[in-house]
C-alpha cells in the first residue's frame, strides 16, 4: 500500500494501534505492556480507560511506541523510518519542494545536510520548521492536544511511566528518564502545573510500580527562593520551573538595576548548574509554541537553555506539549500526535460553537449598543445555567487598555442593571487590581462565588482554567494575534452534564484575526468550527443513598516468604578494609617464543583507583528492597545510619548486596486462603478519599462517556432506565440510576425478574444490574479471565442477586449465537474456579436467548435457588 499522502501522525497512530492489538509486545522491557494494559480494557473494538482521556492515552501510547519500538529516533530518522524507501515520498513528507530534474541528482542525506547548514536555502524554500527539527542533537517530540484535553496530566503520565520503567530496569542500557524538568513559560502556567502533585498516579501505574514511584518521587516548584533544593547527581526529581528561573541568562527588565540583574543572573545560573548535574534528564516544555520565537530566526531562551543542558550532559529526550502545532499553516515536523479543536468538540471534551460566534462592525454600531447586546444575549442564554457543583455560568471581556476598560465598564454596568441583574456580579482583574480583586478572581471556581462578568487586561488566557466560563468577548483590536486566539477560546472547555454551546463575541477586526489564527494553527476556520457537533455524549449516573451488601469470596494465594525460623532483622555494616570490589590489575608477560604458555603472570599487581561516583541512599535502598523482598523503609533507615550524608560510594554496592543476600537465603512458597470482601460500589478508596464527584445536591455522580450514536440507539430502544420508570415495590434494585443496559434481553430479564420479586421478595436483599459500571476504582465486582487474545481482562457480570444470608447468584445474559465462544467459556471457567473454594452458597448462570423475550425455562434454576415456586 502506498504511503503517499499519509502524514507522520497518521502513520504513528496506525502503528500504535497495531501494537495495542498485539498486546504491546516488548521483549526487553515487558513492563510497558503491563502499564498500558493496566490503564485500558479492550473488548473487541471497544476501548475503556480507567482514568486518562482517550487523547491523553493515545498520546502516551504513541510516545512509548516511538521510545521503545523505534528506539527514540531523532525526528529526521523518524521520517526516514516511514518514508526513507522512496525519495519522492520522503521529501514530500518533510516539505522540501524540489523539481523532478533536481531529484535525479540529489540524495536524501545531501538535502538534510543542506537544510541543517544553509540558511539561505531554508529561507528560500520556506523550510523553517524542518530546519528546527533537524538541527537538534537529541530526540525531541511534540504532543499537540487542544486546550482542555489535559496536557498537564499527560506530562505527569509520561514522567510517572518513565520513572517506573527506570526503577524496574535500573541497569538497562536503554536510557529511561531518572529526572524530569518541566518548563513553564510564565507564572500563570506554573500555577496550573501544580496539578502534577495532585494526579492520582495509582490510576496510571500498576500497584507495585506506583508504590515504588511514589516512594522515590521528589517534586519541586522553582517559583520562589533563590536556589533549587534538589541534590546534585540525585535521581527521581521532578522540577517545575518557569523560563526565568532556569536559563542561560536572565533578561534585564526595564525598571531593574544592573546589580539586581546580575544577582538574578547568578541565581539562574546556579540553578542551571544543579539541573545539568542530574543524570538521565528528560525535559518537558509546556505550551511548546513558547519554545519558538515569533519567527524562526531567533529561538527563545527555553530552546537555547535546553541545548545548553544537553551539551553539558546528554538528555534523554525533550517532550513538548502544545495546543497549536502549526507555524504559518505548516505543521511542526516534531509533531508525533495531534488532537485538535474539532476533535475535542466531536468528543465532547470541548463545548461546541453552534450559532455561537457573534460579530459586530465597530463604527457602524455604537459601542454602548454592542455591549448591551452582549449582556442581553449572555443572560438570555445563560441566566440559569450552572455547573453540577452549582457554579454559575460566566462571561469574560478582554480589553487592550485601562481607558477602554473603564469606558466599557460604564456601558456594561448599565446593561446589567437594565437586565434586572445586580452590578456587583462584575469583577475587574488587571495588573492594577487590588488584593481583594485578585483574591476574588482566584475564587471564581468556588461554587459560592457570585461574580459572573469578568473584565480583564492581560489576564485570563494561558493557564487559566475556569470551568464555568461559557462566553468570551473581544471588542476592539488586541495587541497580539495569538492573544486573540487564546482569549477567544478560553470558554470552550467542556463541563459535565452540559448541553449548552459556548459563545464568542468579536468585533470584525478580531473576528478576522481569530479566523486567520484558526487557519494558521489548527487548519480550520470559524465557519467550519461552528459546524462541528458532538459525536459523544456524557450520561450522568446518580447514586441514591442506600446501604449495599458486600460479597465474600475465598481465594488461594501463593506467596514466597522467608521460612519462619529464618525471620531475622537485616543488619548492614559498612564495608571495611580491602573489599572484594576493589579492582586489581595483574601484569601478564606475552612470549610467543615460549614452548609452554604464551601468557605468563609476572607477579606484579596494581590496585586501580576506586570510582568516586556516588549513589543516592533512596535509590540503593529501593534496589536492595526490591531484589530481596524486604521493607524499603527498614533498609533505607539502615543505610542512612552508616551513610549519614545520604550518598553511597558505588563500589560499596556489591558488598552491601552480599551482606543482605547471606541473611535472606532461606525462602519457601506457601499457600494461603484469603477472604476478600467485594464492595458492589466503592465510594472511597484505600486512603479514605471519595472516588465519585458530587452534584449540587451533594449526591455522588458518575460520568459515562459514549458515542452519540450509541446514546441515541439506547434512547430509541429504551435501554437507559431510570428508577422512576420502574415499579420496585420493595426497594430491591437501582443502586444507581439510570441503568445503562447493553441489550434488550438484559432489559427484559431485569423487568421480568423484578416483577417476580415484587410478588415474591422472600429473603432477597438486592437485585442489581452490575454490567454497566465498569470502573475498577468504583466497584470490586469484577473477575479476571484469560481471553482468546492471551491477555487477561476484567469481566463485569450483568446481574447479581443477594440473599439476606449473604449468599449470592450471578447471572450473565448472552445471545444464543455466543454459545461456545472462547471468551464466554473463559469467563465461566474463571467464576467456576472461585465457586469450588467457597464455603457459602454462590451460584453462576449464563442465560442464552435468541429473541427479545426471556424464556420461562431459562429462569427455572434461578427461581428454585431463591425459593419461588409456581409459574
Amino acid at each position: 500500500m502506498s504511503k503517499v499522502g499519509k502524514s507522520l501522525v497518521d502513520h504513528l497512530k496506525l502503528s500504535a494501534r497495531e501494537w495495542r492489538e498485539q498486546g504491546y509486545p516488548c521483549d526487553d522491557y515487558p513492563l510497558i505492556g503491563f502499564i498500558l494494559q493496566f490503564q485500558s480494557e479492550i473488548q473487541g473494538d471497544q476501548l475503556t480507560l480507567k482514568y486518562l482521556r482517550e487523547p491523553q492515552f493515545f498520546a502516551l501510547e504513541i510516545y512509548w511506541y516511538v521510545r521503545l519500538k523505534l528506539k527514540s529516533p531523532k525526528v529526521i530518522d523518524l521520517y526516514k523510518h516511514y518514508y526513507g524507501s522512496d525519495k519522492v515520498e520522503f521529501l514530500d513528507a518533510v516539505g522540501v519542494p524540489l523539481s523532478s530534474d533536481a531529484l535525479d541528482y540529489v540524495e536524501i542525506d545531501n538535502i538534510i545536510q543542506r537544510v541543517q547548514s544553509d540558511q539561505e536555502f531554508v529561507d528560500n524554500k520556506k523550510l523553517q520548521t524542518l530546519h528546527e527539527a533537524v538541527i537538534l542533537d537529541y530526540p525531541s517530540y511534540i504532543l499537540a492536544l487542544a486546550m482542555g484535553a489535559g496536557k498537564t496530566v499527560l506530562i505527569g503520565a509520561i514522567i510517572a511511566t518513565e520513572f517506573a520503567m527506570s526503577l524496574r530496569y535500573p541497569s538497562s542500557e536503554f536510557k529511561f528518564m531518572k529526572n524530569a524538568l518541566v518548563f513553564a513559560p510564565g507564572t500563570t502556567i506554573i500555577e496550573s502545573l501544580r496539578e502534577l502533585s495532585e494526579i492520582p498516579y495509582e490510576k496510571i501505574l500498576p500497584p507495585n510500580s506506583n508504590r515504588d514511584f511514589l516512594a522515590n518521587l521528589k517534586i519541586e516548584y522553582a517559583d520562589k527562593g533563590k536556589d533549587l533544593q534538589v541534590q546534585k547527581d540525585s535521581i527521581y526529581n521532578l522540577v517545575v520551573s518557569n523560563t526565568e528561573k532556569i536559563s542561560l541568562r536572565a533578561k534585564k527588565r526595564s525598571n531593574q538595576t544592573q546589580i539586581a540583574f546580575e544577582r538574578e543572573e547568578v541565581s539562574a545560573n546556579l540553578r542551571l548548574q544543579k539541573i545539568t548535574s542530574l543524570p538521565n534528564l528528560g525535559i518537558f516544555s509546556d505550551e511548546a509554541h513558547h519554545t519558538y520565537g515569533n519567527t524562526f530566526d531567533r529561538l527563545k531562551r527555553v530552546r537555547e537553555t535546553i541545548n545548553y543542558i544537553n551539551s553539558q550532559r546528554p538528555i534523554v529526550a525533550v517532550v513538548n506539549t502544545t495546543g497549536t502545532p502549526y507555524y504559518r499553516r505548516q505543521m511542526l515536523k516534531e509533531v508525533i500526535f495531534w488532537y485538535g479543536l474539532s476533535d475535542g468538540i466531536r468528543d465532547n471534551i470541548l463545548k461546541d460553537l453552534k450559532n455561537g460566534v457573534h460579530k459586530y462592525e465597530i463604527g457602524e454600531q455604537d459601542d454602548q449598543e454592542v455591549f448591551r447586546d452582549i449582556i442581553e444575549e449572555f443572560f438570555d442564554k445563560y441566566q440559569n445555567v450552572r455547573l453540577p457543583d452549582g457554579a454559575k455560568a460566566k462571561i469574560a471581556f478582554y480589553f487592550k487598555t485601562q481607558e477602554h476598560l473603564e469606558k466599557s465598564r460604564t456601558y456594561i454596568e448599565k446593561s446589567v442593571l437594565d437586565c434586572g441583574e445586580d452590578a456587583t456580579q462584575i469583577l475587574v482583574n488587571t495588573q492594577k487590581s487590588n488584593i481583594s480583586e485578585i483574591d476574588e478572581f482566584n475564587r471564581l471556581n468556588n461554587p459560592d462565588n457570585q461574580k459572573r462578568i469578568i473584565l480583564l487586561i492581560g489576564k485570563g488566557v494561558e493557564g487559566w482554567n475556569c470551568p464555568s466560563l461559557f462566553a468570551c468577548a473581544l471588542i476592539k483590536q488586541q495587541t497580539s494575534r495569538n492573544y486573540v486566539l487564546q482569549a477567544a477560546t478560553r470558554c470552550l472547555r467542556q463541563v459535565p452534564e452540559n448541553d449548552y454551546s459556548a459563545k464568542i463575541f468579536l468585533d470584525s477586526t478580531n473576528a478576522q484575526i481569530l479566523d486567520d489564527q484558526l487557519q494558521d494553527n489548527f487548519r480550520t476556520d470559524l465557519g467550519r468550527l461552528q459546524l462541528e457537533t458532538k459525536e459523544k455524549k456524557i450520561v450522568s449516573v446518580h447514586f441514591p443513598i442506600k446501604t449495599l451488601p458486600t460479597l465474600e469470596l475465598t481465594r488461594t494465594v501463593k506467596r514466597v516468604v522467608l521460612k519462619v525460623s529464618s525471620k531475622i532483622e537485616i543488619q548492614i555494616k559498612p564495608p571495611t578494609g580491602q573489599n572484594s570490589d576493589q579492582i586489581v590489575r595483574s601484569e601478564i608477560n606475552l612470549d610467543f617464543n615460549s614452548p609452554g604458555e604464551i601468557l605468563t603472570p609476572t607477579g606484579m599487581f596494581y590496585e586501580l583507583p576506586s570510582s568516586d561516583e556516588l549513589v543516592d541512599c533512596h535509590a540503593a535502598a529501593f534496589k536492595i528492597a526490591s531484589k530481596y523482598h524486604l521493607s524499603f523503609i527498614s533498609i533505607l533507615g539502615n543505610l542512612k545510619e552508616i551513610y549519614p550524608e545520604g550518598e553511597i560510594p558505588k563500589q560499596d554496592l556489591n558488598s552491601l548486596y552480599k551482606q543482605v543476600e547471606v541473611q535472606t537465603m532461606d525462602y519457601e512458597e506457601v499457600e494461603e486462603q484469603v477472604k476478600e470482601i467485594l464492595a458492589l460500589i466503592r465510594f472511597k478508596d484505600e486512603n479514605g478519599n471519595e472516588v465519585f464527584e458530587k452534584d449540587e445536591n451533594n449526591s455522588y455522580v458518575h460520568r459515562l462517556r459514549m458515542q452519540l450514536k450509541t446514546y441515541e440507539q439506547m434512547i430509541e430502544n429504551g435501554l437507559l432506565v431510570h428508577n422512576s420508570e420502574q415499579n420496585d415495590k420493595h426497594g430491591l434494585t437501582f443502586h444507581y440510576t439510570p441503568y445503562n443496559f447493553d441489550s434488550r434481553p438484559e432489559l427484559y430479564f431485569f423487568r421480568r425478574f423484578l416483577n417476580i420479586l415484587n410478588e415474591n421478595p422472600e429473603d432477597i436483599e438486592v437485585f442489581l444490574f452490575t454490567g454497566g459500571l465498569t470502573d475498577p476504582n468504583k466497584t470490586d465486582f469484577h473477575f479476571e479471565y484469560l481471553g482468546e487474545d492471551k491477555r487477561y481482562h476484567r469481566y463485569y457480570p450483568d446481574f447479581v442477586i443477594v440473599k439476606k444470608s449473604g449468599d449470592f447468584y450471578i447471572v450473565e445474559i448472552k445471545a444464543e449465537n455466543e454459545k461456545g465462544s472462547q471468551n464466554v467459556n473463559a469467563k465461566a471457567k474463571a467464576i467456576e474456579r472461585l465457586q469450588k473454594m467457597q464455603t457459602h452458597d454462590f451460584k453462576y448462570q449464563i442465560i442464552y436467548t435468541s429473541s427479545s423475550s426471556m424464556p420461562i425455562q431459562e429462569l427455572k434454576e434461578l427461581r428454585k435457588w431463591i425459593g419461588i415456586r409456581g409459574k
